[in-house]
């Protein structure tokens, strides 16, 4: 298969990357990015990681959506987990601010 043909279609261009590229195939990204299935396996086969192009469309889907929370990547458990960060560092900063304000080195 040519490139130019696996820019035709979704289907194709996930194909192209698998199979012929063995790799990320960035000029079909936006016609993978169009389908939930696609995006979905793109990320899971192809990227090993997110598919951020895709996020929208695959979160529109079910099916889709729930695999790749459970799968790729879950926003909401990102989120949670910068937050706790955060929280740490601010944590961390206060009281390093308290000691040195106090004379006391860490």
């Amino acid at each position: 298969m040519k490139e130019e043909e696996a820019l035709k279609s979704a289907n194709y261009s996930y194909y192209y990357a698998l199979i012929v590229l063995k790799g990320r195939f960035e000029k079909g990204e936006d016609i993978i990015s169009k389908h939930p299935c696609y995006s979905y396996f793109y990320a899971l086969d192809i990227l090993k990681g997110r598919f951020e192009k895709g996020e929208d469309v695959i979160s529109q889907n079910v099916y889709y959506s729930k695999l790749y929370k459970e799968n790729i990547y879950d926003a909401e458990k990102d989120i949670a987990e910068q937050q706790k960060k955060i929280k740490e560092l601010e944590k961390l900063r206060n009281s390093t601010t308290v000691h040195y304000l106090h004379g006391i080195e860490l």
